[in-house]
């Protein structure tokens, strides 16, 4: 009896063992690439696909970071290099990070990641952008900042830029059709009671659109320089945007 547990006992310490060693294994997996603000971690994947991915995502950061007027702030550089992790398969993305099936791609502002998988549909003309002027404009506002949620998604639907037209396309419908929320509205729809995120997302992106063509940049970064002070949104948004009144009480 005394040797049969002594086998046991081996057995499990062996594969325990066995285990850990597998587990650091599948750390040293992934391969890194680097560039001016960006990490890429990979386990398997062509060496093109990495390059492109790189190059689009520091073209995007140079878009985004203009457009939000943040090009004077250089968030990402040497250790702070945003990182992007690409999966080999949906299956380990979908379980690494406990999403559902349908988005293709998540993102963790604090941690200033990007995590997808290898090819996911969409990835480089909607997700990366989408998902990059979240961390962009939170790193600039503030990530405890409380923001309403179509401040957030406007922000980041706004640098769709294959998406973007087709967003503000459907807004234009809404308004003909008379079902175009107003701004207060919008400023109740949360994660949680959100029904239509198309209509959402389309009509957070024509405020920020709104915003922009009306006020301009300048004003725009003023606005987001009192979020970043720790200003109440609604405050700094009555102040900075006179016309507010108009669509907002």
């Amino acid at each position: 009896m005394k040797i049969i547990k002594l086998i046991s006992i081996f057995l499990i310490l062996s594969l325990s063992f066995l285990e850990n060693v597998e587990g650091t294994n599948r750390k040293k997996e992934w391969k890194v690439r680097k560039s001016t603000h960006f990490n890429i971690y990979y386990k398997e994947a062509p060496n093109q696909y990495i390059d492109k991915v790189l190059k689009i995502a520091e073209d995007y950061y140079d878009t985004i970071t203009n457009d939000l007027s943040f090009r004077r702030f250089d968030f990402w550089s040497w250790n702070k290099r945003c990182k992007i992790y690409l999966y080999p398969f949906k299956k380990e993305y979908q379980k690494v990070t406990g999403r559902p099936f349908w988005p293709g791609a998540t993102a963790d502002i604090k941690k200033r990641e990007i995590r997808t998988f290898i090819f996911q549909k969409n990835f480089l003309e909607m997700a990366l952008p989408h998902e990059m002027a979240h961390l962009i404009f939170r790193e600039f506002v503030g990530y405890r900042t409380s923001l309403p949620l179509w401040l957030d998604e406007g922000a980041a639907c706004f640098e769709e830029k294959i998406s973007k037209e087709r967003r503000l396309k459907l807004a234009r419908r809404l308004i003909k059709r008379r079902k175009f929320l107003s701004l207060e509205e919008l400023v109740n729809i949360n994660s949680k009671n959100l029904i239509l995120p198309e209509y959402f997302y389309a009509e957070a992106a024509s405020v920020i659109d709104f915003l922009f063509k009306k006020y301009g940049k300048e004003k725009f970064i003023k606005f987001c320089r009192s979020l970043r002070d720790r200003e109440n949104w609604l405050k700094a948004f009555k102040k900075k945007f006179m016309d507010s009144k108009v669509f907002l009480r």
